[in-house]
């Protein structure tokens, strides 16, 4: 019997070996979307409006917060194409939009990207807006010197992949995040990083959220926190 049992373990390995890094990692990501399929429906989490992409989900919540003193924080900055699509739409003069990241890309290997994928050799994106501003450096170094402005609403974008990055931005947030706070992850797909990070979270802040929108993969999506 115990044979039996282990010759289907002993079949896999030996089609794991002749399969490629890329193969395999098609083969998680299905499994990753099955998980997500329950994390959702264990945080009792539905979404009735799927959009095409993230910048339709962004317009959802930028026609809510467009012209409030709105503070957007976001994490895991890159070339800037977010947060300049933001600055476009965000009206009042009194909002601000900070930018964190290291610009030397990823810290460590995650999934099938190595050390220093998305990196930009240091280089911050050039926008002209004086509302906006970057904050350069690992998070864990530079948000215990960060100063949060005054604000009406709070976004905050999770662009950070990593679950122990995602884990402590919210952690070291967690006093700011409040009724009414957004807050967007660019990779629910990936189970044991950016969902799992926000699961804790909310298990230890006791905080619940509702969502928002997401797109038709559910991979981006917004919450929004309610009590």
């Amino acid at each position: 019997m115990r044979a039996s049992l282990g010759y289907p373990k002993y079949l896999l390995r030996k089609l794991g070996a002749r399969m490629s890094r890329s193969q395999l990692h098609q083969i998680q990501g299905v499994v990753n979307y099955l998980r997500l399929g329950r994390w959702m429906r264990d945080h009792g989490f539905h979404f009735d409006q799927l959009l095409p992409d993230r910048w339709a989900i962004f317009d959802v919540v930028i026609s809510r917060v467009q012209d409030k003193r709105a503070l957007y924080l976001e994490f895991g900055v890159f070339r800037g194409r977010t947060i300049r699509y933001w600055s476009t739409k965000l009206r009042n003069p009194d909002a601000r939009l900070h930018g964190f990241d290291s610009f030397e890309g990823l810290p460590e290997d995650w999934g099938p990207h190595t050390k220093g994928t998305f990196g930009v050799s240091g280089k911050l994106p050039e926008i002209a807006d004086s509302r906006v501003q970057f904050f350069k450096g690992w998070f864990d170094q530079v948000l215990p010197n960060y100063s949060v402005p005054d604000h009406d609403v709070l976004i905050l974008i999770m662009d950070a992949d990593m679950y122990t990055s995602t884990a402590y931005v919210l952690r070291h947030l967690r006093p700011y995040i409040r009724r009414g706070t957004f807050i967007y992850f660019d990779e629910l797909n990936h189970v044991e990083d950016e969902p799992k990070a926000f699961h804790e979270f909310m298990e230890a802040s006791s905080l619940r959220f509702k969502p928002v929108c997401a797109d038709k993969a559910l991979n981006r999506a917004f919450f929004e926190c309610v009590e």
